[in-house]
C-alpha cells in the first residue's frame, strides 16, 4: 500500500498546515481520502478565510491559456520537414508524368 505523500506549509492564521496533494497522488486516492488529506468537508467545503489563505499560498484555481500560434502557422510549418518536402516533389513529378492517380494518393497523404 502506498503511503500518501504531500508538503504541508505552516497556516499562519491558526498554526494547522495546508497539504499539498499531487495531482497524479490525488487521481489514486479515493474522494473521501483526498478531501480528508485536504483537509476539506465534501458537503459544505472550505470557509472563508481557509479560501482565503489557500488562495494567497496557492493562487487562483485556474489555468494560464496562452495564445499559442495560430493554427494555420502549425499547419504551414509541417512543410519544412524534409520529408514533406520530397512527397511533394513527388507529387509534382507525378504530375508532370501524367500520373494523376499517384499524385492524388501522395497529396492526400500530405494533407
Amino acid at each position: 500500500m502506498k503511503v500518501a505523500r504531500f508538503q504541508k506549509i505552516p497556516n499562519v492564521e491558526n498554526e494547522t498546515m495546508i497539504p499539498v496533494l499531487t495531482s497524479k497522488r490525488a487521481s489514486e486516492l479515493a474522494v473521501s481520502e483526498v478531501a480528508g488529506l485536504l483537509q476539506a468537508d465534501l458537503q459544505n467545503g472550505l470557509n472563508k478565510s481557509e479560501v482565503s489563505h489557500r488562495r494567497a499560498f496557492h493562487g487562483w484555481n485556474e489555468f494560464d491559456i496562452s495564445e499559442d500560434e495560430p493554427l494555420w502557422k502549425k499547419y504551414i510549418s509541417q512543410f519544412k520537414n524534409p520529408l514533406i518536402m520530397l512527397l511533394l516533389a513527388s507529387a509534382v513529378i507525378s504530375i508532370l508524368m501524367r500520373q494523376f492517380d499517384d499524385a492524388v494518393s501522395i497529396t492526400v497523404a500530405i494533407v
